[in-house]
């Protein structure tokens, strides 16, 4: 009963559309921080009494543009009476906190029942290759607002569209949904989105699922989007689309490659099961479906491999991998081909300077080490190729499974996974 109040309270508080008006980049490759946008708009101050930037305003970063927020700040969209706001991003979105500096984005004192609401970040047609990330950022009170779930501005607390930013280390929380039927979710994709979503911690989302995708409102099971989703801990306070118990509703639906993650269905178990059919490949074509006994926890994914049964303490126990972007003014790393592979695979990069120290490693899943390709060798400009030939620096052949090779030159760093299959 208290659930279908909360949804009949924020169908009333959310029956609005977003505010038009917006505070929109200069679209000339200018690289904003929150500082500067407080001189920039009158619609967002910092309040030097709680420490917190205070919007009131959608902020638009345009094609050429960056928004960086910095470790340790708070941004905090501040509600108006008939409207809520968000960020829109064209260009490139840069939150990177660390451990014990972290981002917050939304109202950290926000709970079910009080609290600024916001409307997420949305991602159109930028970061295809990573360049936007999000790391330790904690994104709470994001909110779906009634209609079209995919055409409007605020859908969920990160919406992709032809985007793939890289997600990690982030915490979702009170992402909430007004719509009676289908709900919302913490992630979205559509169309031609690829990000990778690593060691983020799902919970309490109300009428809302934690990944969603869909291509372009066709229901067909090919060609979806597919997230990289690998060490995420999803925790049974994520009550699905229709605010039943987790272990009557979906949590991840129609696409996503979900390695090493706690799906959460009760305070007592796990949904551990591999899927039907279990798919190792991560091709885009979403057919596994959980076969835990009373709902499947995952619906039309693009595949599930290594459940897991119990919570992930990342940051202490695990190993884990940086994830970082795909290009620099100074190296390129393209798709290995082919992909997923058997017997080995292509990995193709572009140097863009001369006297080049480069290594490239590949490792697993979990962060560790398993074949060193190139070591502290001296390249110059140009284009280059090796093969991997699925072994680890003993000569033995890895198990199958998501593996991401690492290109490395002083200080630049860049990522992309290939995938093993027998």
């Amino acid at each position: 009963m208290k659930h279908y109040k909360f949804t009949l309270l924020f169908s009333i508080l959310m029956a609005v559309n977003l505010n038009l008006s917006a505070w929109t980049s200069s679209n000339e490759g200018v690289c904003y921080t929150m500082d500067t946008l407080t001189t920039l708009s009158p619609n967002i101050s910092y309040n030097t009494m709680t420490g917190i930037f205070e919007v009131h305003d959608n902020i638009i970063i345009l094609e050429n543009d960056t928004l960086k927020i910095l470790p340790n700040e708070i941004v905090k969209f501040i509600q108006g009476a008939m409207y809520y706001y968000g960020i829109e991003i064209y260009g490139c979105f840069i939150a990177i906190g660390n451990k014990d500096q972290q981002i917050i984005l939304g109202d950290p004192e926000y709970n079910i029942s009080n609290g600024n609401i916001w409307c997420g970040i949305q991602f159109y047609n930028t970061s295809t290759n990573g360049e936007s990330k999000l790391k330790y950022c904690n994104l709470i009170g994001a909110i779906n607002i009634p209609g079209d779930e995919w055409e409007g501005n605020a859908d969920v607390g990160i919406f992709c569209e032809n985007s793939s930013p890289i997600i990690d280390h982030c915490h979702f929380s009170y992402t909430i949904s007004a719509l009676e039927t289908g709900g919302g979710s913490a992630i979205a994709c559509r169309g031609q989105s690829f990000p990778i979503v690593s060691y983020c911690k799902f919970e309490h989302l109300y009428n809302s699922i934690a990944i969603w995708c869909n291509p372009w409102y066709s229901f067909d099971t090919t060609n979806y989007p597919s997230p990289l989703v690998f060490g995420c801990n999803i925790l049974p306070s994520v009550t699905g689309f229709f605010f039943w118990p987790i272990d009557n509703d979906v949590i991840i639906y129609r696409g996503g490659f979900i390695d090493n993650c706690y799906l959460g269905v009760n305070s007592y178990s796990a949904d551990t099961t591999l899927g039907f059919p279990v798919d190792t490949v991560g091709d885009g074509i979403c057919t596994t479906t959980s076969t835990y006994d009373l709902q499947p926890r995952f619906l039309l994914v693009d595949g599930v491999v290594n459940p897991r049964d119990t919570f992930l303490i990342t940051g202490l126990v695990e190993e884990e991998i940086d994830l970082l972007p795909t290009t620099t003014n100074y190296l390129i790393l393209k798709n290995n081909y082919p992909n997923p592979f058997s017997n080995f695979t292509t990995i193709e990069f572009e140097v863009k300077s001369n006297n080049a120290n480069i290594s490239l490693m590949v490792y697993n899943s979990t962060g560790r080490l398993v074949k060193q390709l190139i070591k502290n060798k001296i390249y110059h400009y140009g284009d280059y190729t090796i093969k991997w030939y699925g072994d680890n620096d003993a000569g033995q052949k890895v198990p199958k499974g998501i593996y991401f090779y690492k290109l490395i030159s002083n200080k630049h760093m860049l990522v992309k996974k290939a995938i093993i299959v027998k």
